[in-house]
């Protein structure tokens, strides 16, 4: 059966399994994500309401005018239809939480009925074409049929359900050890090491990134599939917020020997409002793909103004990444953009890849409200371009803020709270070699007796640990209900869940920060300086450091 994935998905793959059988019966057949979302498509309603305004005088149909008469359960409507029309209306178990729709007919169970509306005239016939007459044997097995085609696609959503939150599970499982391993790798490698080491230890990191890239892409692909994919609508400026990106790759691309070139038009604006972050990682996955597929030459980009006559106050932006690549023969330029596809076997072994980046890509691409393209040849290289349109905003007028030096904070004490021992070692060495004080425990319960004991700067904890978990004790932290604790103490939080629902969630419970498993040293310190910086506990810590 074809993946059920999101709302918008799931309609679409049930309709193309049934499209054969539809062909072949006769019978219209209508597929709805929900009750108030339109059908798709429904020719057959629409050939229905042809037939009442060519038949006015039969008078008005109550099945199309109040769809509640039709029982979802594949009964008769409870009111029927003037011209002899009857239809059939399945619950369709989706997902989880959500039920579809599946409509079976306009059919006319007499064809009697249906002969006698014939040449009234070319609109009513060809109505009439689309709106077939059964025999009741035939629609005895038709119902049968749907009732259970409907109970199958239950049986079907509950099991790609349960494998799509093992997949988010085991990422997230995974993202623990895997914080560890590069931790610990990380630490070794600012130390004095013999070359030779010091090459295994890079090799070992590099492994270590590739297989969080591939978890990272299965869990973006859960919540996908699960329609939790939220695009942002923030202010940025486009070119600064690119810039970083294409230094990245132009450094990546050199030490392979390639050549890198990032161009923005000169009339594409700088100040938008949209999802940057998303945008990053499009341009990120397509850019990646090419220095893969690219043994030699060129890789270019090219940010372009899209001409557009609709809302002046938004802007459509054309971003092309150009290669010189092995190239994708016609036949697999669709295939490639399906999940843990590539475009030819022995590449999937010759470089390495899971076959996700550009199928998650398209899904963005997608919900932006754009759509990937691609011309490519074996031997010539691709070009995949796709097109997004942004928000227009005006200059703020305001400097953007400076970040904090990195010994702002020095001196500070933070108390850390995490099951988990290597992560407990890993942040703990990361934070006493930037002259930081932590306080470790390794429980819940042991951070709520440190703050009842111990002044501290700043709270840093692990939101799902055993016990009390990061939500209830920020919220004791906020409420005052903590002795001694200032309402407003800087709390920040670390945890495996990178989803965009999760962040939201725990800041609007009222984290001050939220950094996402495998934690690095620069985000680390990074988010303690920023979030340090902004009390006024600050001007404290600076006066006692200098």
């Amino acid at each position: 059966m074809p993946y059920l994935g999101t709302s918008i998905e799931a309609p679409r793959a049930i309709k193309r399994l049934l499209d054969p059988l539809t062909q072949l019966l006769g019978v219209p057949v209508a597929i709805q994500a929900s009750a108030n979302t339109p059908a798709w498509p429904d020719p057959g309603r629409e050939a229905h309401a042809i037939l009442h305004r060519e038949f006015a005088e039969r008078g008005e149909c109550p099945i199309l005018g109040d769809p509640d008469v039709i029982p979802l359960n594949g009964d008769p409507p409870t009111a029927p239809c003037p011209l002899g029309l009857t239809v059939r209306r399945f619950s369709l178990p989706l997902a989880e939480s959500q039920t579809g729709l599946l409509t079976v007919g306009p059919y006319f169970k007499r064809d009697q009925d249906r002969q006698a509306l014939c040449g009234r005239s070319k609109a009513a016939d060809a109505a009439l074409a689309i709106l077939p007459g059964l025999t009741p044997e035939r629609h005895a097995i038709l119902k049968t049929f749907y009732r259970e085609f409907a109970a199958f696609v239950g049986s079907a959503a509950k099991a790609g359900a349960a494998k799509e939150i093992f997949l988010a599970n085991m990422s997230h499982e995974l993202r623990t050890p895997l914080n560890g391993i590069m931790g610990m790798l990380s630490l070794l490698l600012q130390g004095e090491l013999p070359e030779r080491q010091r090459q295994f230890l890079e090799l070992a990191m590099d492994a270590s990134n590739q297989l969080l890239g591939v978890v990272n892409d299965l869990l973006e692909m859960t919540n996908i599939s699960l329609g939790h994919l939220e695009l942002a609508d923030e202010p940025f400026s486009l070119r600064a917020g690119l810039a970083p990106l294409f230094t990245a790759c132009a450094e990546q691309a050199r030490a392979r020997g390639l050549d890198f070139t990032a161009t923005v038009d000169a009339d594409v604006p700088e100040e938008l409002s949209g999802d940057l972050t998303r945008l990053r990682q499009i341009l990120l996955n397509l850019i990646g793909n090419a220095m893969k597929f690219t043994p030699e030459g060129a890789i270019a980009v090219r940010v372009s103004l899209q001409p557009t006559t609709a809302n002046p106050g938004e802007a459509a932006l054309l971003f092309c990444v150009r290669d010189t690549g092995v190239g994708i023969p016609k036949e697999k330029q669709q295939v490639i953009f399906e999940r843990f596809a590539i475009g030819e076997h022995f590449l999937n072994k010759r470089f390495g890849k899971a076959g996700l980046g550009l199928s998650i890509s398209k899904e963005i691409v997608e919900k932006m409200g754009g759509s990937v393209s691609l011309e490519s040849a074996p031997g010539q290289g691709s070009a995949f371009s796709f097109c997004a349109t942004f928000r227009r905003t005006a200059p703020s007028g305001t400097l953007s803020p400076t970040r904090p030096s990195p010994f702002i904070c020095q001196g500070a004490v933070i108390a850390y709270a995490e099951d988990e021992p290597v992560s407990r070692l890993l942040v703990r060495r990361i934070l006493e070699d930037r002259g930081y004080t932590p306080l470790v425990t390794e429980s819940a319960a042991g951070l709520m007796e440190l703050l009842s004991e111990r002044s501290v700067d700043l709270v840093l904890m692990d939101v799902q640990m055993p016990g009390l978990d990061g939500l209830e004790i920020t919220a004791r932290i906020r409420s005052g209900a903590l002795a001694g604790v200032a309402p407003d103490l800087p709390i920040i939080g670390l945890s495996a869940h990178g989803e965009a629902e999760a962040r939201n969630r725990w800041l609007a419970a009222g984290l001050s920060d939220y950094i996402v498993k495998p934690v690095t040293r620069k985000r680390l310190l990074e988010a303690v300086e920023t979030v340090l910086s902004r009390t006024p506990a600050a001007n404290h810590l600076l006066s006692t450091t200098g």
